[in-house]
């Protein structure tokens, strides 16, 4: 016992100290002063909160030496950060700090410590109760010990979707768990003392410098950090040094890393229903590859990445402790005992982008929105018409700067719409003809948002869409937004393609401007550089989406018949024409793609059938062929027309846009002309070949 208070008697000496070297680095006045005035804070250059009230200063009095030094570091933390520069937050934390000073000698023989910081909280203790894991809660006793001072306050209550149904949730008001923050605060405050390699709480602004951040205004917002205290101690180290080092080497961005470090919860899981008392000693290959898969296929986990992730921290953590941790060699392609269940549609990236492409709505959801879009609070029904209308992903949506719309230098009839886009890493800038109906709606909806944004800040910021925390300006939040129409899709009983209510999704806007331009008869090109695609590979996802018949078949090889994936006669494509050397087959306009099904999910001519090698042409659709070719002969006409009229009149940019379809629509023609002729001279057409039937005996 006498080893144990010396040494807890040296902790706190220790972090006494600690805390007094932070303090004094910003002022080492602070160290002496016990009530913090408005003229002391205003004096002190660091601080920019300007809402400490002359008649309510900061008072520290009646406290011992640690919680106090503790609170005068929370608040110069506070009163240093431009995201707390609001005087609701200074308001709201003034009655705890009475409390404390009142009340401290309470506090501290309730639970049991000498520093604010010593008090249990179920977020940061291990194992935690199964109510807590995951999730950021109070310490319910201490939020009662506050409660008895600060009197009662109505719960609040929150809306959710759950399962397509409107769900309540209720919760303490923020004016009894402002304590519970302050207390975590505090908390974190002491972690981060230890160094980098040893903290149980890291946040992310300590791995990534702003350039990392994909948007580094919004990553200021809040501070989001690894909490290592939802995994037991025998593997904390062993998780910590694996994090870390993923991160030094740059395999982990911002955004993929708070999931990748959940990840290891499954390992947890399962050792803790496997072993009573768990520890890595337990660890063994057996164990691994068939016992942990046998658990995970139970769970119905989706993908690979639980079970390749555990594998990958138990080498890095055999290297780093080799003391503490086994060296075992696991066969990794022991996965392929892993139930497949990622996509509903398929496996692999294949399978989701088929999945994704279907996730467009039709023209009746989208009238059902926007005829209640009325009712949602600006601006979140202009960000939707702008996704809607441009195909822009929802995070570079959201974040449109407000300069972003700027008049073409070099034709007056346009506006140049800017965003970044985040994900592909680069601007994308889009040309809006006044003149056109729907652009110019688009200009009318960003000059509109403009003047509603000066209106109420009194000038112009840096986001089309800001949000202030503090006077640190971000731009709105997608997920405020999507909970929103989510709740109005509820509401008003918006129903999706399969008579269900609509479960909203931000990308789905996306995937329904890419559906209706391939709908359209836009080719992969148009449709890439509208969506801003580094590759063909998503665009022509849309493309072969939209074709009513295509279908993957197998053909029994001198049967004639065709067969679904599922092994039953299909007899509505019966007629497909199909070649004997070829076992999948997908039915286009005029005959069928000899592609095989897998390749053609991926097509990178966008279904420009005329002029693709695999594209087999059917006699029996000659006049097809031939009214195609009426067609394109017109438009042709009208294209050269359009051309030499844009170039009279000064319009370059329309001129060689309309050049460049121009010679695709002739390389089309061209080979209509070819098909024809080929079918008509009764051969079998093969792409850009024409192979003369070879003549039988009996032929003369």
């Amino acid at each position: 016992m006498d080893l144990k208070l010396a040494y807890d008697g040296d902790a706190d000496k220790i972090y006494q100290q600690q805390l007094e070297e932070r303090l004094a680095a910003y002022s080492p006045a602070l160290l002496d002063q016990d009530t913090w005035t408005r003229e002391l804070v205003l004096s002190h250059p660091e601080f920019l909160n300007e809402h400490v009230g002359p008649k309510s200063p900061l008072a520290f009095n009646g406290l011992p030496t640690l919680p106090k030094l503790e609170l005068k570091l929370y608040w110069a933390r506070l009163l240093s950060d431009p995201r707390k520069n609001s005087r609701s937050i200074v308001e709201r934390r003034l009655v705890p700090m009475s409390w404390f000073s009142a009340c401290w000698a309470d506090i501290a023989r309730q639970f049991g410590v000498r520093d604010i910081a010593t008090i249990p909280s179920p977020e940061f203790t291990y194992p935690a109760p199964v109510a807590a894991r995951g999730k950021r809660l109070h310490n319910t006793e201490f939020l009662d010990l506050f409660e008895q001072y600060a009197g009662t306050y109505a719960l609040q209550k929150r809306k959710w979707v759950v399962d397509g149904e409107l769900s309540e949730t209720y919760h303490r008001s923020p004016r009894l768990t402002v304590a519970g923050d302050i207390q975590k605060s505090i908390i974190k405050q002491k972690d981060q003392f230890r160094p980098l390699n040893a903290r149980n709480i890291i946040y992310l602004n300590d791995l990534y410098t702003e350039d990392d951040v994909r948007f580094k205004d919004r990553q200021r917002v809040r501070d989001a950090y690894l909490n290592l205290y939802m995994y037991p101690k025998w593997m904390r180290d062993a998780v910590r040094t694996h994090v870390l080092m993923k991160v030094s080497d740059g395999d982990l961005s911002p955004g993929t890393l708070p999931n990748y470090f959940k990840r290891y919860q499954y390992l947890r899981d399962f050792m803790c229903e496997k072993f009573e008392n768990p520890d890595s000693r337990c660890l063994s290959e057996h164990l691994i590859e068939d016992d942990f898969i046998a658990w995970g296929n139970d769970q119905s986990l989706k993908g690979k990445n639980w079970w390749t992730d555990a594998v990958a921290l138990l080498n890095s953590a055999a290297k780093a402790y080799p003391d503490l941790w086994p060296a075992l060699s696991i066969d990794r392609r022991q996965s392929r005992k892993i139930k497949k269940g990622h996509y509903a549609l398929g496996t692999g990236r294949i399978g989701h982008n088929q999945e994704s492409a279907g996730r467009s709505y039709s023209q009746d959801v989208i009238n059902a929105i926007v005829h209640h879009l009325h009712e949602l609070p600006a601006p979140i029904p202009a960000i939707f018409t702008l996704i809607l209308g441009t195909g822009m992903r929802a995070e570079d949506g959201h974040a449109l700067l407000f300069d972003c719309l700027k008049p073409d230098p070099d034709d007056d009839q346009f506006m140049l719409l800017t965003f970044w886009q985040n994900k592909v890493r680069r601007y994308n800038t889009k040309p809006l003809a006044k003149a056109d109906k729907n652009h110019g709606y688009l200009i009318a909806i960003i000059e509109e948002q403009r003047e509603r944004v000066i209106k109420k800040h009194g000038k112009a910021t840096k986001y089309l869409f800001p949000h202030f925390t503090g006077t640190q300006e971000s731009y709105l939040d997608r997920r405020y937004t999507l909970e929103t129409l989510k709740n109005l899709c509820v509401g008003r009983e918006i129903r999706g393609g399969d008579g269900k209510v609509l479960r909203f999704s931000w990308h789905a806007l996306r995937h329904t401007k890419g559906s209706n331009m391939a709908a359209e008869g836009h080719d992969i090109l148009s449709i890439m550089m509208e969506l801003g695609h580094s590759s063909p590979d998503m665009a022509t996802v849309y493309v072969n989406n939209r074709l009513e018949l295509r279908k993957k078949a197998l053909m029994e090889k001198g049967s004639g018949r065709f067969f679904d994936i599922q092994g039953r006669v299909d007899e509505k494509i019966g007629d497909l024409l199909v070649k004997k050397d070829q076992l999948r087959a997908t039915r286009v306009c005029g005959g069928a793609c000899a592609m095989p099904a897998q390749i053609g999910d991926w097509c990178e001519h966008a279904n420009a059938c005329y002029t693709c090698k695999y594209f087999r042409a059917d006699a029996r659709d000659i006049q097809f062929f031939q009214a195609e070719v009426d067609q394109i002969t017109q438009l042709i006409e009208e294209q050269s027309e359009e051309i030499q009229s844009y170039r009279e009149s000064g319009r370059e940019r329309l001129a060689d846009i309309t050049a460049r379809r121009l010679r695709k629509n002739t390389e089309v023609a061209d080979s209509l002309h070819s098909i024809i002729l080929a079918v008509v001279d009764d051969v079998f057409y093969q792409g850009t070949q024409s192979n003369a039937r070879t003549s039988g005996l009996n032929d003369e």
